[in-house]
């Protein structure tokens, strides 16, 4: 069998001297041999083929993330995804001035129906709690995806698409506002600029080593200030934080009407003073947090307490 060099086999092949040797350090051309130091090629070996780059396997998404899914998958109305499901339906949509009662989106939620009321009731606040509950299941479907504008308005999409205000023109579902929506607050930035602003907090809010409860509260804020669509920034931008924090291992938190003020607040002084929204956000966790034991407990009487009750044969 005939040898060649190193340098002539990289003629030969058209790729350095130092990736013929490292192909034949990894043993990856049949018969090369290596003689006092240096590699001797067999004159009619191929040049070995590219390795194609190991694929990445799903990531390992945080405990609570996985029981949510889940339940989800499962249709449990009695557990966890129930709970949120109706809690950040409920407390996100009257942030947002809608006036169904908890028990009414709880029914929308769990039946397809509408209780009874004493007040006359806005078709736009059924359709966007119908719409806000299929969001909720969105941003379960997808929490381990990184955030993209295309994300973030697909989900705009799901809240708004057959609401009244599409229908009389006020909003574009997926859409970023337009000049005919700026006339509410001239300090927003202008229309043309929100993709490439949106884009570079994105890449910014990705870009990081680490995300926490901080890094997710500070994108919030900036993601308000920026106000994209011309209606529902708020409940976008909270269900971005709940996934976010599923998406993180922070513990999730829902944000009440009770205390919209303080929420109003703590955006406006985050870039000053971050203490007023981290004080609200952390009793909400804390909140959040009783509830997630609460379900366990209830999880451990179901599994535990039929088998300890059963009477002994007589």
């Amino acid at each position: 069998m005939n040898y060649i060099s190193v340098k002539e086999t990289a003629a030969k092949w058209g790729i350095s001297q130092t990736q013929v040797r490292k192909y034949c350090t990894q043993d990856r051309i049949p018969k090369a041999k290596c003689q006092d130091g240096i590699w001797l090629i067999p004159e009619k070996a191929k040049k070995p083929e590219k390795m194609a780059a190991p694929v990445a396997g799903p990531a390992e998404l945080p405990p609570l993330a996985v029981k949510l899914i889940r339940q989800k998958k499962k249709k449990s109305f009695h557990g966890l995804y129930d709970y949120v499901q109706i809690d950040l339906t409920y407390s996100s949509s009257r942030m947002a001035s809608n006036r169904l009662t908890r028990g009414q989106v709880e029914s929308i939620f769990r039946k397809g129906k509408v209780r009874e009321s004493f007040e006359p009731m806005k078709v736009s606040d059924l359709i966007e709690v119908m719409n806000h509950c299929v969001c909720v299941d969105y941003i379960l479907d997808h929490i381990a995806e990184p955030l993209t504008q295309k994300l973030i308005q697909h989900l705009h999409y799901l809240l708004m698409f057959g609401t009244v205000d599409q229908r009389k023109g006020r909003v574009n579902p997926g859409a970023y506002r337009t000049d005919s929506d700026i006339s509410r607050n001239r300090r927003m930035i202008p229309p043309e600029k929100i993709n490439s602003s949106l884009g570079a907090l994105i890449k910014e809010y990705e870009s990081q080593t680490e995300i926490g409860r901080n890094q997710i509260l500070d994108f919030h804020v900036r993601f308000e200030q920026i106000f994209p669509f011309g209606d529902g920034n708020g409940r976008i931008g909270r269900l971005i934080m709940f996934k976010e924090c599923l998406r993180h291992g922070v513990m999730p938190f829902i944000l009440d009407d009770k205390h919209r003020s303080q929420y109003l607040e703590g955006i406006k002084d985050w870039p000053t003073d971050r203490s007023t929204f981290i004080e609200l956000v952390y009793a909400a966790q804390s909140r959040f947090e009783a509830q997630v034991e609460l379900q366990k407990l209830g999880e451990y009487r179901l599994f535990v307490l039929p088998e300890d009750d059963e009477e002994e044969d007589a």
